[in-house]
């Protein structure tokens, strides 16, 4: 009877051992890295085309409030102001289901609603670089003596600039526009006003369309839902300098709107970035939690193209013109002279803060922070920020950018945030941990209970044997 208890028990310690430690969290992991695609009908394609609720968008201006000495060589002195708050909705439009490919195509959409409530009214007046004249003037630096001084001419026309600074409306700089007369026939302004017709200088606006993506549907070889296979039909971009160690141009991860499951820190959270030209991977920093769901925490860094290999496309010519350190310069992506870095140049070289007055860097306002929760997937709270600088050049051809300091001129930064609540959260908690737990309670319960049966049934078969012996000796003291 005793053995039969004992082999029970091993059986039901076997059991709890390998269901609840190997059969049991492969099993789940597979059903969960099924259930989460974006096959039409599935919960996770709905959230993924059409977030159910807003981010929070917000911007920050840094003004200028020594204009003319700057223009005579000085070190500008700036102000921030903000923010200026906005409702951030995001959706997908010209959904294409590819079911060849397991994949489906998109554009994305951002769309900002103002919620003075929240902040500013967006009335406030700012002093900053003109936007349009300096834009255009130093993007065409590093083009002919001719071009340049055609660039010059047009610009003449068409401002009569008696300022390199513009005062206008927060709403009118980075929503509404402001006025240019175009109404000029020579062919240098007519020139100019075509790419400001095109787009050419950069702004906020509303139902922003940040290209086409073809993504991955599924999980699938060599591939992991969202993972972008394509931008605006390309396999990969054709806007850096490969080198023999290093590919920007590879489109690496998602769209930032969706992870694969089960991401190990080690694989890095890469996700495209169209306003960019770059795909990205935060660092991970470490175990966290939120809102009492274990999570990781990263925080994002652009590096050093100087100093690490696998960045040195990011150089105009490597290793003597690359940007400083923690920036980007963005004018192979977006055809304007600007810098992207953290706020206020959070982790960026510090003679950029050496260059201006007014900046002051902190960990807890300017890092740009996301907290992962890795089983499902689900980014729990983000804090994406980032700010964009004009590269600054003295124009000779044009008079009032002749004296200009060259330095990083920070325009403006923004921050792009979503925290989860606990609604979003228990139904995490439930679907995932919840389903952990027990799996936890049952196989320590079958490991317990085994390791009771077995303790206990080896003792009393020990104890019974010992009680056999000891009858055979007093029989046998009886029959001597």
């Amino acid at each position: 009877m005793y053995l039969k208890v004992i082999i029970v028990s091993f059986v039901v310690l076997l059991l709890g051992a390998l269901i609840g430690f190997l059969g049991f969290p492969l099993l789940f992991q597979e059903l969960v890295k099924r259930s989460i695609n974006l096959k039409p009908g599935s919960e996770s394609r709905q959230l993924w085309q059409q977030l159910p609720f807003p981010m929070i968008f917000k911007i920050y201006v840094f003004n200028v409030s020594n204009p003319e000495q700057v223009e005579a060589g000085d070190k500008p002195k700036l102000e921030e102001v903000g923010p200026l708050v906005f409702e951030e909705w995001k959706d997908k439009f010209n959904v294409q289901d590819i079911e060849a490919e397991d994949a489906v195509s998109f554009n994305m959409r951002n769309t900002f609603q103002l919620r003075s409530d929240l902040g500013l009214s967006g009335q406030q007046l700012i002093t900053m670089p003109h936007p349009l004249l300096q834009f255009m003037a130093m993007a065409n630096l590093g083009q002919p003596h001719e071009t340049q001084a055609a660039v010059a001419m047009g610009l003449e026309l068409i401002f009569k600039p008696s300022s390199a600074f513009v005062t206008a409306t927060f709403m009118e700089l980075f929503f509404e526009g402001i006025w240019v007369n175009c109404d000029q026939e020579h062919p240098a302004a007519q020139a100019i006003c075509q790419q400001f017709q095109a787009g050419a200088v950069p702004g906020a606006g509303n139902h922003t369309n940040a290209g086409n993506f073809k993504v991955a549907r599924s999980r699938s070889k060599g591939s992991t839902v969202g993972r972008v296979l394509q931008f605006n039909g390309a396999d990969e971009l054709q806007v850096w300098q490969d080198t023999n160690t290093s590919s920007c141009n590879r489109l690496r991860g998602t769209d930032a709107t969706i992870f694969a499951p089960f991401m190990r820190p080690q694989q890095g959270l890469w996700s495209y970035s169209a306003q960019l030209c770059r795909s990205l991977s935060p660092t991970w920093m470490g175990r966290t939690s939120y809102k009492q769901l274990p999570a990781q925490r990263y925080e994002l860094n652009f590096g050093s193209p100087r100093l690490e290999a696998n960045l040195s496309c990011y150089c105009t010519s490597y290793p003597d013109d690359c940007p400083a350190d923690g920036t980007m310069d963005l004018l192979r992506c977006s055809g304007s002279p600007l810098i992207a870095s953290l706020p206020h140049f959070y982790q960026a070289d510090p003679k950029l803060l050496d260059d201006v007055e007014g900046l002051s860097p902190s960990k807890d306002k300017h890092a740009s922070i996301l907290i992962f929760e890795q089983l499902s997937g689900t980014v729990l709270s983000v804090y994406n920020r980032l700010q964009f600088s004009l590269k600054v050049s003295p124009v000779q051809h044009v008079r009032v950018l002749s004296q200009l300091r060259s330095l990083a001129m920070p325009l403006f930064w923004i921050e792009e945030s979503l925290q989860l609540d606990e609604k979003f959260t228990a139904v995490l908690h439930k679907k995932i941990f919840g389903v952990l737990n027990k799996n936890n309670l049952f196989r320590w319960l079958a490991i317990g209970l085994g390791s009771l049966g077995c303790a206990l049934g080896g003792l009393f078969l020990h104890l019974r044997r010992n009680d056999a012996k000891r009858v055979g000796v007093e029989e046998d003291k009886i029959e001597a």
